[in-house]
Parts: C-alpha cells; sequence; structure tokens
C-alpha cells in the first residue's frame, strides 16, 4: 500500500511538471554517437572590469536598513537612554477562601490544628483534660499557632529593622522597640 502511495505521487509529480510547461514532453532522441565541437572555453572574467556589459552602471550594494522605529514617536536619540518594549502587566487574582481555611470558632480551628500539629498517640494521651486545671489539645494547638504568627511577624519586622538601621538608624530602632513590646 506505501510502495502504491508513493509511485502514485511521484507519477503525480511528474504529470504536473510536464503540464506545467503547456508543451507536450519531448519525444526521447534517438542516440547518435558524440560529434566532436568546436566550442571556444568561456574566458575566466577580469577582476579589474567594474561593468559586467557597457551599457550598465557599477554594483552599489543597498544601504543598511534603518533602524527599527518605536511605537513612541519622540523617542530621544540619547545613547545612553535605554527604551524599552511595552509590556502588559496582568494582576493575578486574589486567592479565594477555600472552607478549609474558613472556620466557624476558634474550637473548630484548634481542631483541624490539633490534627495537624500532633500525632495520633499525642491526640489519645491528651484526649481528656480536667475542667478547671487544664487546656484541651485543640486550645493548645491554637494558642501555639498563635505564637508561631507572633514569632514570625517579629522576626520579619527585626530583618525589616536590621536593613533599615543603615539608612534611619532612628526608626529602626523604633521599630525594634514596638516590636519587641509585650
Amino acid at each position: 500500500m506505501q510502495t502504491t502511495a508513493k509511485l502514485g505521487l511521484i507519477l503525480l509529480a511528474l504529470t504536473v511538471s510536464a503540464r506545467a510547461d503547456d508543451k507536450p514532453a519531448p519525444p526521447p532522441a534517438p542516440e547518435q554517437p558524440a560529434a566532436p565541437t568546436n566550442t571556444v572555453p568561456a574566458r575566466p572574467a577580469d577582476p579589474e572590469r567594474t561593468n559586467l556589459l557597457p551599457g550598465l552602471p557599477a554594483y552599489a550594494p543597498p544601504p543598511p536598513p534603518a533602524p527599527k522605529q518605536l511605537d513612541q514617536p519622540n523617542t530621544p536619540t540619547d545613547p545612553d537612554v535605554l527604551v524599552l518594549p511595552k509590556m502588559t502587566v496582568k494582576q493575578k487574582p486574589r486567592p479565594r477562601l477555600n472552607s478549609d481555611i474558613v472556620y466557624a470558632s476558634d474550637k473548630d480551628l484548634g481542631n483541624v490544628l490539633a490534627k495537624q500539629k500532633y500525632t495520633q498517640l499525642e491526640q489519645a494521651l491528651n484526649k481528656f483534660t480536667l475542667p478547671l486545671f487544664g487546656q484541651s489539645l485543640a486550645e493548645r494547638a491554637l494558642e501555639d499557632h498563635k505564637r508561631e504568627k507572633k514569632q514570625a511577624l517579629t522576626d520579619d519586622v527585626l530583618n525589616i529593622s536590621n536593613a533599615l538601621k543603615d539608612a534611619d538608624p532612628a526608626e529602626a530602632k523604633a521599630l525594634e522597640k514596638a516590636v519587641t513590646m509585650p
């Protein structure tokens, strides 16, 4: 099947090329012995000659293309100015709150955090608490979460104040004081 398709394409190409001239293909010439011809070999081109033919002008290369013009009509020609192409920046959509992020109460959030932070053994050992003295596992997980968030905020503010010490030492000291206050 593939061979016949290839042969068909070759035959079609030959037919199209023969019809492109609008002349029938010449019949094959009978074989004759080669006759000696008295032809003069072509002489090599003279490198000093500027014109190929006496009536034609000398070759002049085309001028270099003009620099590409930008969309801005009043572009400065100062070589120290860098003109960047136009760009469109699209803002990412705000993240949507999923049902696992929004909780009805602190108790629900505490239960989810307890499952995430503590192993099943810890959950089983701390299942029961004394009502007057103890703290439930959910309350402890919520307290740990709040402590971690506060520590992360403190670390971020201290990093910013360290970076700000060179520019404005008074502002950096004020930030450190504000974040270390109880």
